[in-house]
């Protein structure tokens, strides 16, 4: 007799459709990508705003599931226009956090992907903090100095130079790739930095 459980699982089925995508990208358009290396990376994602969602679902076409997206905001009514990640039902009663309900539909697009959010402020320069908050922000940065270490590649999508700065330090000290994405209204930026190509 044969086993055909595995084709009856959606979940196997899923996970069997975007290898097969992601190996139909190869033979198409880059015969030297090694889809086994992409798919192993470990992402950071500062920010699940406009260019987090966008990012986060890249990487699951890709073949990457190991997403940690970071984020202190909550789902606002202007965010499921934007942020394709997020739907209506999540701005109701304005108390649901963006990093962990983006990580729960990445899980839900794809059952197969290992995302998680993190609820964390990002301590920023020139913000001043109060003696009442020493400790909780010297806790963020030690959290988020935990995850960057935690990771392969960090990728910086918060709407502020200043959010990005400690992210950006810490990926440099602990030689880890980084990647900023900055929208403007009429502007943009992609830079990449931390390790040499």
């Amino acid at each position: 007799l044969m086993d055909l459980s595995a084709q009856m699982d959606p979940a196997a089925t899923a996970a069997a459709a975007v290898d097969l995508n992601i190996r139909l990208m190869r033979w198409r358009l880059m015969p030297a990508l090694e889809p086994e290396k992409v798919a192993a990376q470990r992402c950071l994602l500062i920010g699940a705003g406009t260019l987090g969602c966008a990012v986060a679902r890249c990487l699951l076409g890709w073949g990457v599931k190991a997403i940690t997206l970071v984020d202190s905001g909550n789902v606002s009514y202007s965010n499921p226009v934007r942020q394709s990640l997020f739907a209506h039902k999540d701005c109701i009663g304005g108390m649901t956090k963006k990093a962990p309900a983006a990580a729960e539909e990445l899980r839900r697009i794809f059952p197969g992907a290992e995302a998680r959010g993190v609820v964390m402020g990002i301590p920023m320069p020139g913000h001043p903090v109060g003696a009442a908050e020493v400790d909780g922000v010297r806790a963020d940065a030690e959290a988020l100095d935990e995850l960057v270490q935690q990771h392969d590649i960090v990728f910086l999508l918060t709407d502020t130079r200043e959010s990005r700065w400690l992210p950006a330090l810490l990926a440099a000290a602990r030689r880890k790739l980084a990647v900023t994405a900055a929208l403007g209204f009429d502007t943009f930026l992609v830079m990449r930095h931390g390790l040499p190509p």
